[in-house]
């Protein structure tokens, strides 16, 4: 019996994803340059600090998308700055 068409594998790829798609839309809401977040953040002093968290913050997401994938290799994104509109 091939092991993807077992109902065990059918149910951990259903679980799966929904977790894939859910990080899928944080990191293009993350992706997203939020105006009004950034305005504020000028305010206040900690646009730097802002961006950094956000660079965090993506690169766990690709972290535990390549996990759930199972990818055995290092990020390709890996190095990336996705603030680089700033």
């Amino acid at each position: 019996m091939d092991p993807v068409s077992t109902p065990a594998a059918t149910t951990n790829s259903r679980q799966v994803t929904p977790r894939l798609d859910a990080i899928n839309l944080m990191l293009r809401d993350l992706h997203t340059r939020h105006d009004e977040i950034r305005h504020r953040a000028a305010f206040r002093g900690c646009t730097s600090e802002l961006l950094t968290v956000q660079q965090e913050l993506v690169d766990y997401l690709l972290r535990m998308k390549n996990a759930l994938q199972g990818a055995e290799t290092a990020n390709p994104e890996e190095g990336l700055n996705y603030n680089s509109f700033t």
